[in-house]
């Protein structure tokens, strides 16, 4: 006969207690943390949109903005060149109805972009922060080839720069 599996013992009460207060605690600290960082991302965002992107070689990071974009269709000219997505439209395309008939084969992308029925719009702007790639090794293009890092630039009348 096998022993009966034994039970994992409930927390006691002492220690959610002390659990919940401490999420708590960190939850109410961090507030004040996260609406600085919002604060501070929408000047960056500002910032960059104003005056371009930009490399910080201190930080070895680029800074740059992307545009993120979503889809809108237009039902009247939907209906008209597909008819067989009917089932696709209300007052308004069910948008996720129409991506389903897309990943059924009903209909390609490219098809509804071509009868002007999907239109892209820009929904936001996504900041992105990405670090620079380092290179250690020589980077080999194939043959024997191979390409090493730049050496510093030597600006006029002081040492060469190296990295800022």
């Amino acid at each position: 006969m096998s022993p009966e599996p034994t039970r994992a013992a409930k927390p006691s009460i002492d220690v959610r207690s002390r659990l919940l207060d401490e999420y708590l605690d960190l939850k109410e600290r961090l507030k004040p943390l996260e609406k600085r960082l919002e604060e501070v991302r929408d000047r960056l965002l500002d910032l960059v949109t104003e005056h371009g992107h930009f490399i910080d070689e201190a930080l070895a990071v680029s800074v740059r903005i992307e545009p993120r974009f979503g889809k809108e269709y237009d039902s009247d000219r939907l209906a008209a060149a597909f008819p067989r997505l009917a089932g696709c439209l209300r007052l308004a395309v069910d948008v996720a109805q129409l991506e389903a008939c897309v990943r059924a084969g009903m209909v390609t992308e490219s098809e509804l972009e071509r009868e002007g029925v999907a239109a892209r719009t820009l929904r936001s702007r996504a900041l992105i922060v990405k670090p620079l790639a380092r290179r250690t090794a020589p980077r080999d293009f194939g043959f024997g080839q191979q390409k090493t890092a730049a050496e510093p630039v030597q600006l006029r009348g002081g040492p060469p720069r190296r990295g800022s």
